[in-house]
Formats: structure tokens, C-alpha cells, sequence
């Protein structure tokens, strides 16, 4: 078997040696640079048919596969395409040679490692490709063949390395699986799962805040277009947000993903049993405490002496926004609302986006709590532009809203017109957020049920379905409508 395997990278790719043996300063289509061009013009129409036919394995042509094999060998610079088209040519000889599989994955290594050396530079951006490259050369890895998992890991774990921000949400996904798998197979420690679910969900969350940032810019442009009357510009603008839209979807559903593979490894008592021997060794390491505060808040283990005693390191050590948020949720458990308020004041400065969500929310339900309405609801939409898709900062104010229905009793309707207000802002909370639907919807039943009568509605010349302005510190304009 293993005869053979070196018989097929012979035979399709020649050996390895072959490529190394080219260099930078050779001609682009190699030293026979005629026979180059010609085997690449072969392949190429070849290639463009089989694409033509959506890559279905009766259409495939074997000259193709050969004349693309000599151009790979002679000219490795001639075209970019002589990689991007080689992953599907070997994508295809992998799904055909199932027995086979393991020599055309280190033949698709091959390639990739010279796609990184030939082409480090992404030509449309200018910028380095080479992380890009070598993730997409784990994902190829792990897909193809999972027992191969530890390769995989590595190459993947020097990607993020190289640079995070390059990584798609497919080698995030691989990343993660392939850790997981290191670890149920005693070659990482469970520490390692721990490391990993933190550093790629930084990468991910830096990766919806560009793309929040940009959404706002894009904003912005698009307003500006709009009174100016350029049509054609809001129409490219719309195109843009909408793409723009569609890449923050894609990263918060790899949030979620990782978040779920995550979560037969997060308990709290896992956690804390792994946390406190890791702290008790080291109790001065900054990047220690961070880690823990961060994934146990994240977890809602935020209760345990753990919990505390790392923040109150953390925040002695390296007084910072981070730490801050930390002791702002432990006083906030204990009830000490004040208190707590101060120091997600100061959670608010934070770098980290999901970090100053928390902060604004959690400086919302502090005011609330105190009856501070008026602070509940800025610190709420505050909340609300950190994190434009969460519905939970409409609850706040809904609930704000309800709470302070006593503040207008003098009014017509007695107060109750406040629950019209905040009904609005659980509708909205729900369109919004799929995630707080069910809760939305348990707090518009139960709100509802305090609309004002109709017979009251009618007595004070009003009728249902009429638009009508809500006073006071709300100052918000609603439609009427009457407890059913």
C-alpha cells in the first residue's frame, strides 16, 4: 500500500523535489516556457468545458489532468489558477480513489505549500495570503480524511498563528473539531480546548466589530447619496450593506457553532476545576485571569469564589475595562446595584465589542433596578448600536417603560398608556432577535392584559388604531389600542 501511494505522487505530481528545484527568478512559464503555455492553453479549455458541465465526473478528461500536472511542474508561476483549478482536479481524484485518498491529500499539501511559496501575495488586496493558504490547506485535510486530524491541528493552529484574521469561518470550524479531537485522544490536555474556543472566539468577535464599523460607514455613504439623489450610488451602497449584512450573519453563526462545541466542555464545575489548579500555579499571570474571567462570565459562572478572587487579581494587577466589567458582575449578583454601575461605566471603554454589549446591558438592568429609567434607557440604546441585531436592549427599555407607568397617573389613561410604549419595544425586540422571541412574546401577553379598556379609550375621545404621544420622560408616539 504504501508502495503505491508514492507511486501516485510520483505519477501526478512528480516528486517534490521537482518544485523545490524551481526558483523566483526563473521565467514565469519556466525554462521550456512554449511547452508551458502550450500544456496550460490544453488544460485550461479542458477545464472551462468540465466547469461548463458543473464538474460532473463523466465530463472530466484525462488530457486535462496531464497537461495541468506539466504546467504544475514547469511553470509553478505561470498562473494562479494552476492551484485554485487544482483543488477541484484533486478534489475529483480523491472522491473517484477512496482507497486512494491519502496520496492525493499530500499531493493537494503539495500544492498548496507551493501555492504559499509562488503566490504569498493576495493580488487583490495587495496583502499576504499565506495564512489563508495554509488554513484552507488544514480545512482540506480535516475534510477529507478526519483520522488525520493531529495534521490538520498543526497546520491550522500555524495559520492562526500566521495571521487570525485571515481565517474563514469553514477553518475556524476545522480548528476547533480538530482540537476537540486532540484532545479526546490524550494528545492536548483539556486546557487546550479552552485556549483554542477563547483565541478563535476573539477572532470572530474582531471580525464582527470590522464588520459593525463598516456597516455604520456604509451607513453613512448611503445617506449622503441619498441627499445628494444619486440613485446609482444607494443602489451600490444597498449591495454593499447587504454583503456586508450576510458576512455578520456568517460570523455569528460561527460564534454559535463554536459556542456549541464548545459546550460539552463548559460546565461550570469543568471549568472551575480546571481554572483554579491552572490559577493556583500561576495567580500573577495576567493573560491567565483574563482567560478565566472571560469564559466564565461568558458561561454564566460567574457566582463562584473563582469567579471573584480572579477578577479582584485581574483588577490589581492590570486595572483595566476588562477587569472592571468583572467586579461590575459580581457586584451586580450580589445585588449591589450602585456599585456595580461605576464599574460597568468603566467596562463601557473596553476593545473587545461583546465586552461593551455586556457592559451597556448589563448598566441598563443596574438602572433599572434602582428605577433610574431615564439612564436605563440611554445606557439600553447605547447597548443597541454597540450590537444593532440584539433584541434584549428593547426588553430593557420595555420593561423600563412598564415600570414607570406610577410617574404618569395623572394622565387620561391613568398611566396605562406606558404599556402601549412598552409592548412596542417587545415587538421590536423580537423582530429583531430570534433568540429573545420567547420572552418577548411571554411579556406582551402579560402587558397587554394592562392596555387601557376599551369603554376608556372611548371616553376620552380616542379610538383604537388612532396615533397618540406618551409624555412624560418617554415622550415616544404609539398607536392605541385596547386590552383584550
Amino acid at each position: 500500500m504504501k508502495t503505491k501511494k508514492f507511486a501516485i505522487l510520483a505519477i501526478l505530481i512528480g516528486m517534490a523535489v521537482s518544485v523545490s528545484a524551481q526558483d523566483f527568478i526563473e521565467p514565469k512559464y519556466g525554462a521550456d516556457s512554449a511547452n508551458c503555455v502550450t500544456k496550460l492553453s490544453i488544460y485550461r479549455e479542458y477545464y472551462k468545458q468540465w466547469e461548463a458541465a458543473k464538474f460532473s465526473p463523466e465530463a472530466v478528461n484525462n488530457e486535462m489532468i496531464s497537461a495541468w500536472r506539466e504546467v504544475f511542474l514547469t511553470g509553478p508561476r505561470a498562473s494562479q489558477y494552476t492551484y485554485t483549478n487544482g483543488e477541484k482536479i484533486l478534489d475529483y481524484l480523491i472522491r473517484k480513489n477512496p482507497k486512494d485518498k491519502d496520496a492525493y491529500i499530500d499531493t493537494l499539501c503539495m500544492l498548496m505549500d507551493a501555492r504559499a511559496k509562488y503566490f504569498p501575495t493576495d493580488p487583490k488586496t495587495g496583502g499576504s495570503q499565506v495564512a489563508n493558504i495554509m488554513g484552507r490547506k488544514g480545512l482540506l485535510i480535516y475534510t477529507y480524511n478526519k483520522n488525520r486530524y493531529e495534521e490538520a491541528y498543526n497546520v491550522l493552529k500555524d495559520a492562526v498563528a500566521l495571521d487570525p484574521s485571515q481565517l474563514q469561518g469553514a477553518y475556524i470550524d476545522a480548528y476547533f473539531k480538530a482540537t476537540i479531537d486532540m484532545v479526546n485522544n490524550g494528545k492536548e490536555e483539556k486546557m487546550t480546548i479552552i485556549n483554542v474556543y477563547q483565541e478563535l472566539s476573539e477572532v470572530v468577535d474582531a471580525n464582527i466589530k470590522v464588520l459593525a464599523e463598516n456597516e455604520s460607514q456604509l451607513q453613512e455613504a448611503k445617506a449622503t447619496a441619498e441627499e445628494s439623489g444619486d440613485t446609482d450610488a444607494v443602489a451600490g451602497f444597498d449591495k454593499q450593506i447587504e454583503k456586508n449584512e450576510k458576512s455578520i450573519d456568517i460570523n455569528k453563526g460561527v460564534k454559535n457553532n463554536l459556542d456549541n462545541l464548545f459546550q460539552p466542555y463548559a460546565s461550570c464545575e469543568d471549568l472551575i476545576k480546571v481554572f483554579t489548579a491552572k490559577m493556583a500555579e500561576t495567580p500573577d499571570d495576567v493573560n491567565l485571569l483574563k482567560r478565566i474571567t472571560t469564559i466564565l462570565d461568558k458561561k454564566d459562572c460567574t457566582d463562584s469564589k473563582l469567579f471573584l478572587d480572579a477578577s479582584k487579581n485581574l483588577y490589581e494587577l492590570e486595572p483595566s475595562p476588562e477587569a472592571a466589567y468583572n467586579i461590575g458582575v459580581k457586584l451586580f449578583k450580589e445585588g449591589k446595584n450602585g456599585e456595580a454601575a461605576r464599574y460597568f461605566e468603566e467596562a463601557t471603554s473596553a476593545d473587545n465589542n461583546d465586552r461593551v454589549f455586556r457592559a451597556y446591558r448589563n448598566l441598563a438592568y443596574c438602572y433599572l433596578n434602582t428605577n433610574s429609567f431615564g439612564k436605563c434607557r440611554d445606557a439600553a440604546r447605547r447597548a443597541a448600536t454597540v450590537d444593532p441585531t440584539s433584541g434584549e436592549p428593547y426588553i430593557i427599555i420595555g420593561l423600563a417603560y412598564a415600570a414607570s407607568a406610577n410617574s404618569l397617573s395623572d394622565s387620561k389613561f391613568g398611566g396605562k398608556e406606558v404599556y402601549w410604549v412598552a409592548v412596542d419595544k417587545f415587538a421590536k425586540a423580537k423582530q429583531l432577535d430570534p433568540s429573545v422571541a420567547g420572552r418577548a412574546n411571554d411579556l406582551i401577553r402579560s402587558y397587554s392584559q394592562h392596555f387601557p379598556s376599551t369603554e376608556t379609550i372611548f371616553f376620552n375621545d380616542y379610538a383604537e388604531g388612532q396615533s397618540f404621544t406618551v409624555g412624560g420622560w418617554i415622550n415616544e408616539t404609539t398607536t392605541i389600542r385596547a386590552s383584550k
